[in-house]
C-alpha cells in the first residue's frame, strides 16, 4: 500500500516517508469515519522513530480505495497548485465508495 501511494506522488527520496505514512493513515481514517466506508482490509503502515525505515503491513489492494488514498496525499503533501481538482476528485471517489454496498454495510 506505502509503496503504491508513494509512486503516484510527486516526491523522491524518502524524506517524505514519515509524511506520507501519517496521510495515509488519515485518508483511511476520512473515509471509515466521515463517509461510513468499510475499508477492505486493514491499513498498518508504521515508521520508526529513529531510522526513519517504514514497515507497512497493510491488507488493502482495491485499486479504489489506493487511488483515493493517494489522491488525498497529493492534496496534503507540499503545495499542490491543483489542489482544489485534487479535492474534488477525491471527493467524488467518496461519494462512489459511499453509494456502493461493496464498500458499505447498506443493501445495494
Amino acid at each position: 500500500m506505502f509503496a503504491e501511494v508513494k509512486r503516484m506522488l510527486p516526491v523522491s527520496g524518502d524524506g517524505y516517508d514519515p509524511e506520507i505514512a501519517m496521510q495515509i493513515r488519515a485518508a483511511a481514517l476520512d473515509l471509515s469515519r466521515t463517509a461510513e466506508i468499510i475499508l477492505p482490509g486493514e491499513i498498518d503502515i508504521s515508521v520508526d522513530a529513529d531510522s526513519g525505515a517504514v514497515t507497512d503491513n497493510s491488507t488493502v489492494e482495491d485499486d479504489l480505495i489506493i487511488t483515493a488514498i493517494a489522491t488525498w496525499c497529493q492534496m496534503r503533501i507540499g503545495n499542490p497548485p491543483n489542489y482544489d481538482q485534487l479535492l474534488k476528485a477525491y471527493e467524488s471517489m467518496k461519494g462512489s465508495l459511499r453509494l456502493s454496498g461493496h464498500y458499505t454495510d447498506y443493501e445495494e
